[in-house]
This record gives C-alpha cells, structure tokens and sequence, in this order.
C-alpha cells in the first residue's frame, strides 16, 4: 500500500466511485491450459544477438545534458562510455523489437531489454519462429501463453478487486494482495501478496477465476507509499492545502476548456483537488493556477477502498494575465534542463529518469507496466482511505515527499510520465508512474515540444488475429491487435457485433486487446482503426470470427 509523498497533507472528502468492470468478467477468453513451466527452450544458435547502438544518441545526451548522463552513471553504476553505449542500445530496441514482431507473427508474446540493456529478448509461443526473430535482430524465449491471456487475467484481477472490496471495506486486497501486474519475462501474471499471506493471495486469485498456472507471486515488499515560467519538475503549493508537490510536464489543451487560461502542467491527482489554486514556489506569485481536472475530491464520504479505481493525474491551468510561460523543458538539476521532445514510450529494461523537488535527479531501469496498485491515502492527520490506482508503471528509483507529480523521462527527452509514489525501504526502492500518453487523452490536452516533431510514417496493422473457442451462442473470442508507427498519443477504435466487449489499451506499446462473446445469430465481425496524434490511420477487419449460421 501507499501513502502521499505530499508534505502537508490536509483533510479531503473522498468516497468510492462508480466501477464498471465487474459485470465484464462473467466469461473470460479462451485459454490454453496452464502449465507449470515453459517448454524447453530453443537451441540458442551462435550465442546472444547483441543490439547494435545507435549512432550518436548517447553522444548527445552526453553533450546536451551532462547532469542527466552523471546521475544514469551514478545510479545504474556505469562509466561513462557504458551509459553511452546502453543509451545508444535503448534507442535501438524499438525498430528491432518492430522486426522482431513482424518475424514472429501471431506467436510474439512480448519485448524486453536484458539486465544490462545489451539484448532485446522477445517471448514467442511456437519455436518454429525462432530462427526469424534472431534474424530480426531479437533473442527467443520461448513460452507458454499468448499476451492475450495474461491481459484477460489481468483483467479479471481487476473486475474481482471491484466486485469483491466493497463487500469487505478493501481490507481483504489491501492486506492480502497490494498489486497486481504482466511480467513478461516470467510470462505471468504477478500478485504482490502481503508477507505470509501468499495462500490467502491464492485463494483470492482463484476466486477471480483465474488458472494458477497463469500466476506468480511476489512477497517481502514493504508497502509502497504515494508520494512565472514553468518547466517540468518545477515545485509548486496547493493554496487551500498546502501540499507541496512537483510539476510532471507543460502542456496545452486541445480546447478552451476553461477561461482561466490555456497552457498548463500536468502533474499527479493526490496532489490537488479539483478547483484548488496553486501557488508557483520559484515565482512567488500566490495563485499562478487552477486545477481544472482531477479525480479528487472523490464523491462521498471517506475513507475509500480498493474499490475506488482512478488514474492519479490532474490538468493545472495558469490564470491570465500574470505572464506565467509554459517552457517545453524539464529540469535535469538545479539550473540545468533538457528539452521535451516528444512521448515515445520506453520499453522494459529501458533507462529512465525523474526529477523531484525533495530528490533532485535519479534514473534506473522500467520494471514493469500496466499494474494495478493499492495505494494507502491514511496517515496522522488525514484519512483519505486506500483507492486501486489503474495501470501504472514501475521503474527502480526512489522517490521522497514532495516528489509527486514530477516528470519521468528518458535520457533522450521522450516524456514518460508523472510521479504517483514509491517504496523506500527494504529492497524495493521502487517508484510508480502514471503514463503520460494515457493522461494526455484523458485531461484533452498535448505536451509543449521544443521543436517539431520529426516526421515518422504513419501507423500500419501488423497483426490482427482473433480466437474463438467454437460457433456456439456466446462462445468466447479474443482479438490481439499490433501495429508500428504513427506519432504519439494514438487512439484505437473498435467495432463488432459480439456481446458484452471487454478491451484494454496498451497503444504505448502498439498493442490493443478486446474479448468478448459471439453474437448469437450470423457471423461475428470486428473491425478495428488505428488513429495517431496526426490523424492519420490504419484499418482492418475480420469479418467471420465465429459463425452461427
């Protein structure tokens, strides 16, 4: 569980809002049957495929922000030739990982960089496709279930924690299970259980309705704790609270969504309430802004639970007329910054970095994406309760009280997201993130970039493959969705006669899934269109998933 890394917490009226997810999880998708453990392995060939650097990446970061490359040598322990190296390695990860995808076909079960950052591993469901994904450029791993299975599980993971809290007040998930998330290397799904209570996590998870063969769990972790111009990493102080937080990054929004201003700061949801003004510490100019979206106060009356699931994000508008300038920067030290250049998001393994007003600058590898934590609101002065924050990163760094909302970003500039909280202590030493493309659709809003983009082709479907588990009346199916390309924050639309459409976005990563039951008549179509940032779009369908007639 977790606790704000704001400094001066004061009193807010929360409650549960409404979930959606329980009633989605009457039927999951087709599985195949849950093993123990993988195959054997394919023949590893002539050794690793090392990932070739891409030329100059790390030479610029190395040039354009020295402080930022000495705190990736200090933190992840590198010389400096090191961390240019495995910069320049990290940037070629995506275009091998795109090869790698499209040798793999249906079979690609996921992508990550190896410990050192040295190799793309890249998890594969049928051997034969072995050989083309080292070609690719890629190391196959050969394992036992398809993405898909492990997003439906996630999924019903979720639904149960929704269905069940309410029932319990979130005692039960938030003693017992504090998270849940995919790691694809161990090709699970992994519940972080509570010290000593992995059996009574078990007993949980297949409540859900979830094989245990699909399953992993983690235990020993502490509770993890949420924690004039304006850059990103910039601090600032809620007027009405005094909560001293951290801004993520300068954006403005799609519309005029308010006539308080235009451009803002996207910054973390625990940190102001909606309508709260906030003061800039650097500008000293008493309220600088407003917020004009965030999930709190959450309606009714507290403490919330598990049930209570949000994003912990929030829009921050400057008021006119007081020359306040949103810079398309974030801070990398005290009187240093790099520029923002864009939101292409880093995969596992990848280098990262977060500025914060108490910890300054600190870097380490992704760990994990998409988890649902449990995060605990309560401390001496204030009872906020313990709501489910949806789908957010973990990276290995620490963050310190007054860090939330800060920006994470990759060594190159590529926006990664805000800062929600952190675990300190024992072995975790573990930070999580709100994504920022997922906030940037949701608050309607568009980073400031310095500069334009470079161009990038637009999105093209690679794979689009749907399973069904026979022609009966409501027989499951599922659809798993890839594409390369397009600038980002991409969008998916989707559109099918099938019943009761359960779906989950991971378009950060050009993936997208949806399940659901056959139409109970005809054919069962779906249609699915990718659209970028730019507008511009692929589509695809298959017409007869399943077919009653």
């Amino acid at each position: 569980m977790r606790t704000s890394l704001i400094r001066s917490p004061a009193p807010a009226v929360l409650a549960a809002v409404c979930m959606l997810l329980a009633a989605l999880v009457a039927a999951g998708p087709p599985t195949r049957a849950a093993t123990a453990d993988p195959p054997p392995a394919p023949r590893p060939g002539t050794g690793p495929v090392l990932l070739e650097p891409t030329p100059g990446v790390g030479e610029k970061v190395a040039t354009s922000s020295p402080k930022l490359l000495e705190a990736v040598q200090r933190d992840m322990r590198l010389s400096r030739a090191q961390a240019i190296t495995r910069l320049g390695r990290q940037d070629a990860a995506g275009a091998v990982e795109s090869r790698a995808r499209r040798a793999a076909g249906r079979s690609f079960a996921g992508a990550w960089l190896n410990g050192d950052g040295s190799s793309l591993m890249v998890a594969v469901t049928d051997q034969r496709v072995a050989p083309a994904v080292r070609a690719a450029g890629g190391n196959p791993k050969l394992v036992a279930h398809r993405r898909g299975e492990l997003e439906i599980a996630r999924l019903k993971l979720r639904a149960h924690n929704d269905k069940t809290s309410g029932k319990t007040s979130g005692k039960a998930t938030g003693t017992v299970v504090r998270g849940w998330h995919i790691d694809l290397a161990r090709n699970r799904v992994v519940v972080q259980a509570a010290p000593g209570k992995q059996a009574a996590a078990a007993r949980w998870v297949a409540a859900a309705g979830v094989p245990a063969g699909l399953v992993a769990y983690d235990t020993g972790q502490a509770p993890l704790k949420a924690a004039a111009d304006v850059r990103g990493g910039d601090s600032f102080t809620n007027s009405f609270s005094k909560r001293k937080c951290t801004a993520g990054f300068t954006v403005k929004p799609l519309l005029n969504v308010d006539v308080l201003g235009t451009d803002g700061f996207i910054t973390a949801g625990h940190c102001v309430d909606k309508g709260n003004f906030v003061d800039l510490d650097d500008s000293f100019i008493p309220g600088a802004g407003r917020t004009n979206q965030s999930p709190f106060p959450l309606p009714g009356t507290p403490p919330v639970n598990s049930q209570t699931q949000l994003r912990d994000r929030a829009f921050v508008q400057f008021n006119p007329g007081l020359g306040t300038q949103a810079l398309p920067t974030a801070r990398s030290g005290l009187f240093s910054t790099i520029p923002i250049v864009g939101s292409q998001a880093a995969g596992v393994g990848s280098v990262v970095c977060s500025y914060g007003r108490s910890s300054g600058y600190r870097c380490g590898p992704l760990l994990s994406t998409f988890q649902d934590v449990i995060v605990d609101l309560r401390d001496d002065i204030d009872n906020r309760g313990s709501p489910t924050i949806l789908d957010v990163h973990t990276a290995r760094f620490c963050s310190s009280p007054g860090d939330s909302g800060g920006p994470v970003i990759t060594p190159e500039g590529q926006a990664q997201g805000t800062v929600v909280g952190s675990n300190c202590t024992g072995v975790g030493l573990t930070s999580v993130y709100q994504p920022i493309n997922r906030s940037m659709n949701d608050l309607q809003v568009r980073l400031k970039l310095a500069g334009a983009r470079p161009p990038t082709p637009g999105p093209v479907i690679t794979s689009f493959n749907c399973y069904s588990d026979g022609d009966a009346e409501n027989a499951l199916f599922t659809c798993e969705l890839y594409w390369t390309g397009g600038t980002d924050p991409k969008q998916v639309q989707v559109s099918s006669n099938g019943r009761w459409l359960r779906k989950i976005d991971n378009s950060d990563y050009n993936y997208y899934i949806f399940a659901g039951n056959c139409a109970p008549f005809g054919s069962t179509y779906a249609r699915v269109t990718v659209i970028d940032d730019d507008g511009r779009r692929d589509e695809d369908s298959n017409p007869s998933i399943c077919n009653l007639s």
